[in-house]
């Protein structure tokens, strides 16, 4: 017959599944809307004494859904990024050696200096440098607000062109030191 968390839960998946499966096939793909309510029951699964009992697990299980599909639209989001960026240096000639050298020097430089910074200055410029975060996205990370976010980037800009110029007097060309806060 199964414990009481099976029934529990068998109970949950039989009464809520098309109504979660609904709310994913209005926001995402079908092929991609059945993955979506799966997950959204995986996680109810491992959080099943965490689901409210009643009328109240349906908005619970939404929210859920709402969070697996912001995650799905985000990693799709991210894919086609690196594709269109992979097929469009597919297209580009190489880079001459002379340039291909002077870029890794100064990438260099600029690993350098960003290792004399503190550690939140290097995580707030990694956020959008490595991860592709906006600063909304960010600013959840780090629990602050935007314009906290604009701050923080704002200012470890500023310590991170200092420490270049410290090391060698100059700016780089790269994107690293840029004044784009985007």
């Amino acid at each position: 017959m199964g414990s009481a968390t099976d029934r529990r839960f068998r109970a949950l998946y039989d009464e809520h599944f098309r109504d979660v499966l609904a709310y994913c096939m209005r926001r995402v793909p079908a092929d991609d809307a059945y993955d979506a309510a799966n997950e959204v029951f995986a996680i109810a699964w491992q959080r099943i004494v965490d689901v409210p009992a009643g009328d109240a697990a349906r908005p619970w299980l939404y929210v859920v859904a709402r969070r697996v599909v912001y995650r799905r639209r985000r990693s799709h989001k991210r894919f086609q990024h690196l594709t269109e960026r992979i097929a469009d240096e597919q297209h580009e000639s190489p880079p001459q050696p002379e340039a291909i050298v002077v870029r890794r020097a100064e990438y260099d430089d600029v690993l350098a200096a960003a290792a004399r910074l503190s550690r939140i200055d290097r995580e707030v410029l990694a956020l959008p440098a490595w991860e592709g975060l906006s600063h909304r996205e960010i600013a959840e990370v780090l629990g602050c607000s935007i314009s906290a976010v604009d701050q923080r980037l704002v200012r470890a800009k500023r310590r991170l062109a200092k420490r270049y110029r410290a090391l060698h007097g100059v700016m780089p060309t790269t994107e690293f030191a840029g004044g784009d806060a985007s």
